[in-house]
């Protein structure tokens, strides 16, 4: 895996995470490897305490968003221990053909310390990478809050089994960055997938390819990439003080698809504009 580049430079250029196209395929235990890692990392927050499985989920080049994105180590190791329960569970997840890069999402519960019963709810959105000795890692997270949901049963795989045939036209890292330039909520739905997953503050999960762009003041995002060794899957997300945050999850297209066509985005979380902390 090649080392990123440090994430919090001015709006531009993209972070670019990794670079290394058409490496193997994944192993058939890669996907419920992925998945395994996204609840023992929510056993552990039960288990002891939110900050502590935090610190030790995240890749050492992880992703909170504080504002904007941030390095999440420091985030956390800025952070008290409390005594608050958060509980997740994922219910949908995808995995890049190369088994190294992917991303999970479901529903999460927030009781306060000293409360019996969680007054906060929503759902979150998890970009997961393996590190260098093979252990995945959740490289970016974010989240929403809307009404209560029951924890899923079980999870569904997105996305197909393997990349499929390579277009012959060009598919990198530069229409990667083009296509990250859509304002944060603008969609097209020339650009979304049939499956696609939206998910905004103060709404369930939907599959709505609509969205006008949410208003921003800001005066520098922050912005990062990330695209699978097998080039078939990537991630971006960016943001900052007064600007919206984003993550979004990008297919390469098919050798079938219309000549020309780009990325095309099939999962996306906004969040409104963030205030500076306090």
């Amino acid at each position: 895996m090649v080392s990123p580049t440090p994430l919090l430079k001015a709006i531009r250029p993209l972070a670019i995470v990794a670079a290394a196209l058409f490496a193997g395929a994944a192993s058939a235990g890669d996907f419920e490897d992925m998945v395994a890692a996204e609840r023992a990392f929510a056993a552990d927050a039960s288990a002891r305490n939110t900050r502590e499985a935090f610190l030790a989920a995240y890749d050492e080049d992880g992703i909170a968003f504080v504002a904007g994105p941030r390095n999440a180590k420091r985030v956390w190791e800025a952070r008290p221990e409390n005594k608050n329960k958060l509980e997740w569970a994922p219910e949908v997840a995808e995995i890049a053909a190369s088994g190294e890069l992917g991303y999970t999402s479901g529903p999460w519960r927030f009781t306060r310390e000293g409360d019996e019963q969680p007054t906060a709810f929503g759902h979150f959105f998890t970009i997961w990478r393996k590190d260098a000795d093979g252990k995945w890692k959740v490289l970016v997270d974010h989240g929403v809050s809307h009404a209560q949901v029951a924890f899923p049963e079980k999870i569904t795989r997105r996305g197909g089994i393997g990349a499929g045939t390579p277009p012959t036209w060009r598919v990198g890292i530069d229409e990667l960055r083009k296509a990250d330039l859509l304002p944060a909520g603008q969609l097209d739905s020339r650009v979304v997938s049939a499956d696609f997953l939206r998910l905004r503050e103060g709404a369930l999960p939907d599959s709505r390819a609509v969205g006008e762009a949410l208003p921003s003041n800001a005066q520098r995002i922050d912005t990062g990439a990330v695209i699978a060794n097998s080039g078939d899957l990537a991630a971006t997300w960016g943001g900052g003080v007064g600007s919206p945050g984003w993550i979004r999850v990008w297919r390469r297209p098919a050798a079938d698809d219309a000549p020309g066509r780009g990325w095309v985005l099939v999962a996306e979380l906004v969040s409104p504009a963030a205030e500076p902390p306090k």
